[in-house]
């Protein structure tokens, strides 16, 4: 099961840093109500079957009053790990 390392970031409060799977970042993002929630083609993928990108940053409102940003970097345990 493929993991990832991730920070969303808000200027209202204190980021929020884990590791998670992407259904659980997913529910994170939902639980905390951020304003104009639009996800990230990539967190809407069939984690089965579609690979997301292994790193990245998506920023909504960018320079807006809502500003808030989601980073993540998949996590590698290993050689040869393929998850």
């Amino acid at each position: 099961m493929t993991h990832h390392a991730w920070t969303i970031g808000s200027g209202d409060r204190d980021d929020v840093q884990k590791v998670t799977t992407l259904p659980e970042l997913h529910d994170v993002l939902h639980m905390l109500k951020l304003p104009g929630l639009a996800l990230p083609a990539w967190l809407t993928m069939d984690p089965w079957r579609d690979k997301p990108p292994a790193d990245g940053r998506y920023v909504f409102n960018e320079g807006g009053s809502n500003e808030w940003s989601v980073v993540w970097t998949k996590v590698t345990y290993g050689p040869g790990d393929e998850s």
